[in-house]
């Protein structure tokens, strides 16, 4: 199966939105719905029930059309595009207990997963060659080689030189579990504020908040220090802040830039990383596109309205979720940071049932 377009796309600006480029995408879409659509059977029947074929994709006018699978469907089935032996890397989107989604890569779904995300961080400033010290409010990667959470974080450090990376949650062989170590990310906090290295901060955002207000902790780590923050505030919603609140609490207590403080959201069964602007808004790059439906009819809503979240993208072609309908509210918008195209918001979790995902497993070790 040809992947000409797909590979062309991430070799382009994440974030220009020339024709070409738009076109692009549409041509990578419609490429990887036929690997999807030859090696999936159960990909192949929501096309056919909808009338469509991968060669119907032809403007982005076609998109809309596209059936979303529901991410539920990605937490009860294994479905996979490629043979078993073509499966280079498996990440499943949560800790022990409750449902997983698993997603399958393949050697070239990995290495354009890698790509994309690589060229997105670029293009926001955030690749360096300095080399940083890292402290990451997550799953060591050396234990937790299947965890979405664990595999972003490991890739996120491979974007600048490493001084030393810190792992806060780390197995303990007695518990056979888990543990968070927040005496040691204090102490590496210290440490790091006196080495005169950038430093880096990955991870979820109420683990930062809670050991820097708990400890009381007031550091200087200077003007190259980030905090790219991750996975939501799932187990702690009653003490969330709004984001403003945080990078203004979190710059004063780190004594960094606040622009410096970024959120990014991602799901382990998209791949695509959305990440926040130097004004703390999350940008849609042009390696998906991202529909907002109405709950109860899947209309798509126009922007600045409110609905479920859709996504699409065409990195994988041997995980069939390249059209993704969450259970996640969102709006779409637009910001003046200066880069084009439109900006997510992430409204929360339709619905009353609470799935138990990486920060929710996570929250449950502070």
């Amino acid at each position: 199966m040809t992947s000409a377009a797909t590979d062309r796309l991430f070799e382009t600006n994440p974030f220009d939105f020339s024709p070409a480029n738009r076109a692009l995408f549409v041509e990578s879409f419609r490429e990887t719905a036929a690997a999807h659509y030859q090696g999936n059977a159960v990909f192949r029947a929501f096309w056919d029930d909808a009338g469509l074929k991968p060669e119907s994709i032809q403007t982005e006018a076609d998109l809309v059309k596209v059936p979303p699978i529901m991410v539920h469907l990605f937490k009860e089935r294994e479905l996979c595009s490629v043979p078993r032996d073509q499966v280079a890397l498996t990440l499943t989107s949560s800790g022990t207990g409750g449902q997983k989604s698993q997603q399958f890569l393949s050697q070239r779904s990995l290495d354009r997963v890698k790509r994309l995300a690589y060229v997105i961080h670029r293009e926001l400033g955030m690749v360096s060659d300095d080399k940083v010290s890292y402290l990451c409010f997550t799953y060591d990667p050396r234990i937790a080689k299947d965890l979405g959470t664990a595999f972003t974080d490991e890739l996120l450090t491979s974007f600048t030189g490493i001084n030393e990376v810190y792992y806060a949650l780390q197995w303990n062989e007695k518990k056979s579990d888990f543990v968070f170590k927040a005496e040691g990310v204090v102490q590496t906090l210290k440490r790091f504020a006196t080495l005169g290295h950038p430093v880096r901060i990955l991870g979820f955002p109420a683990f930062l908040y809670k050991v820097l207000k708990e400890h009381d902790l007031r550091l200087h780590l200077g003007p190259k220090t980030w905090v790219q923050t991750g996975g939501g505030w799932k187990g702690f919603a009653d003490e969330e802040i709004p984001k403003e609140d945080f990078r203004a609490f979190v710059a004063a207590r780190l004594g960094m830039p606040p622009e410096n403080i970024r959120d990014m959201f991602g799901m382990v069964e998209h791949g695509i990383p959305y990440c926040d602007c130097k004004r703390g808004k999350l940008h849609v790059p042009n390696f998906a596109r991202v529909f907002i439906r109405a709950p109860r009819t899947l209309d798509v809503r126009p922007e600045g309205e409110t609905g479920l979240i859709q996504f699409q993208c065409t990195y994988n072609d041997s995980y069939p979720a390249m059209s993704l309908l969450t259970t996640d509210y969102g709006r779409l918008g637009r910001c003046d940071c200066g880069l084009p195209g439109q900006t997510l918001e992430i409204l929360g979790r339709a619905g009353v049932t609470k799935h138990k995902g990486c920060a929710v497993k996570a929250a449950e070790l502070l």
